[in-house]
């Protein structure tokens, strides 16, 4: 949530207070790691996460509306976001969107279009390049959940499905890709050569418009 008040050291002091839930290893369980991730990346380069992303990813792959910030200009393009009972969830010119946030969050915190999108997956289709090495992409994009971890994660039938997890997106057999709680949809089939991108204005969307959305694009593959 951009609208959330700690900034990342701060989030990232009181996260440390916590008492770990599972010792490294012993469940899987989803976002968490990413939020922590960005804080990691950001100390690590010495800059701010959003200018890291963009000298390092958004920049390299012309990915020009992706960003943790909607500019003031361009705020007209943003849709509003409704409740799956159809209440006003975020809408522009108040969007969380619309000013920077305090904590960048690299779990889930950018706002981007299905051409960046596509530029994104392209990218991975290209084996990383000009960002990646194909061994990371192939890393990415590998199932890491052992039957043990899927067991003991009460998480993983909730989110995966029959779904493996590689890191950071959702592997299949013949696709690897991710769904978004705001209502996005993105998979990447690369023996077809092929993307399916989805985006919906509902927050959770219908727990079956993914299900429907993905059995039509498996349909006309080939």
């Amino acid at each position: 949530d951009p609208s959330m008040p700690l900034d990342p050291d701060e989030w990232l002091r009181r996260l440390r207070t916590l008492p770990l839930m599972d010792q490294p290893g012993e469940r899987w369980r989803y976002d968490l790691a990413f939020s922590v991730l960005g804080v990691v990346i950001a100390r690590a380069a010495g800059m701010p996460l959003a200018a890291v992303l963009q000298d390092r990813v958004l920049g390299p792959l012309g990915m020009v509306d992706t960003g943790f910030t909607v500019p003031a200009a361009d705020l007209h393009r943003l849709p509003p976001a409704y409740t799956a009972d159809g209440q006003l969830f975020d809408g522009s010119p108040d969007s969380r969107w619309a000013r920077p946030p305090s904590f960048p969050d690299a779990a889930g915190g950018l706002v981007s279009t299905v051409d960046d999108m596509l530029r994104f997956a392209r990218m991975l289709m290209a084996d990383g390049d000009p960002v990646l090495s194909g061994q990371s992409v192939a890393a990415m994009t590998t199932d890491t959940l052992t039957p043990e971890l899927r067991a003991a994660s009460d998480a993983a039938p909730i989110f995966l499905g029959d779904s493996g997890w590689g890191l950071g997106v959702g592997v299949e057999p013949n696709r690897y890709g991710w769904g978004g709680g705001l209502g996005t949809l993105w998979f990447t089939y690369p023996a077809d050569d092929l993307v399916a991108v989805l985006m919906t204005q509902w927050m959770p969307p219908p727990a079956d418009i993914f299900e429907q959305f993905l059995t039509a694009v498996e349909s006309r593959r080939g």
